[in-house]
């Protein structure tokens, strides 16, 4: 075979699109479903095995998202609708259902590739088309390329001096294994007090036999005002989505508050205390 003739074996055999969609998270999975419904033909690639975008790798204890319902869902009625929380802050595998759901409802899995990895992306400007490979060995082309792989698509590992040389059991809270870690009555040193830090020591704390938090700036932590939520409680709820919904295209960060743009030290401590007991 002539490398002539290879080339044009490979080029016939790499599946073509109008759009690839990188990242199955919320962003991937909304856009994958939109762009199905204007006609384009779409395949999005998501390096995990499942949906839920971050929502896939955080499984670690503790893992819930810090955003209240409704706020951290999809606002078409057709899916909130039918849906029903447990808890007002939920946890990993409850949100892990619910993009379940949504993949029911939507027949998304039908156009995912899991289990891919990007990790290469070109652009060829006389054809005006990417392609697009990941590390398996696919190769796609497609005239649009939408990423959605979000701020925590590449987790950071600090360079600490001698992590190569622990000789203990180590684990990062964006590879949490899938299947769980038993903690229980173990050494435990976690490093870092981020939102996973915070999560990871609450639980912990409750099973080791001894656990050591390494801190380099403290962080304020409120609480989280977490109660349970029934199917009458959300009933109620859900009269007021749209308006909410609504609120939150309008705010920053998509909340459905607006921030009062203070300082919290421009206010006495007790305004400030009120304002966190509150939220």
């Amino acid at each position: 075979m002539t490398a002539q003739s290879a080339m044009t074996s490979e080029t016939q055999s790499v599946e073509a699109f109008d759009i690839l969609v990188v990242g199955a998270g919320f962003t991937g999975i909304y856009q994958l479903h939109r762009l199905r419904q204007l006609g384009f033909s779409v395949r999005l690639l998501e390096a995990g095995a499942d949906l839920g975008g971050i929502w896939y790798w955080n499984c670690y204890p503790g893992a819930r998202v810090d955003t209240h319902v409704p706020m951290y869902e999809f606002s078409s009625e057709d899916l909130w609708r039918d849906w029903t929380w447990t808890e007002r802050f939920p946890a990993w595998d409850e949100l892990r259902r619910y993009f379940r759901y949504v993949d029911q409802k939507l027949d998304l899995s039908r156009d995912i590739r899991f289990n891919t990895r990007v990790e290469a992306a070109e652009f060829d400007e006389g054809k005006q088309q990417w392609t697009v490979r990941s590390q398996d060995g696919c190769a796609l082309q497609a005239r649009f390329l939408v990423l959605c792989t979000g701020f925590a698509a590449k987790p950071y590992v600090p360079a600490l001096k001698g992590l190569d040389r622990f000789k203990g059991a180590k684990h990062h809270t964006a590879w949490w294994p899938q299947n769980g870690l038993d903690l229980t009555a173990k050494r435990v040193g976690v490093i870092g007090t981020g939102a996973s830090g915070v999560q990871v020591v609450q639980e912990a704390a409750a099973m080791a036999a001894e656990l050591t938090v390494f801190q380099r700036t403290p962080i304020l932590a409120l609480a989280m005002q977490q109660r349970a939520l029934d199917e009458a409680t959300q009933v109620e709820m859900k009269r007021d989505y749209p308006a909410r919904f609504a609120r939150r295209r309008e705010s920053f960060g998509g909340f459905d508050f607006h921030a009062s743009g203070k300082s919290a030290l421009e206010v006495s401590p007790e305004e400030r205390l009120a304002i966190y007991e509150a939220s």
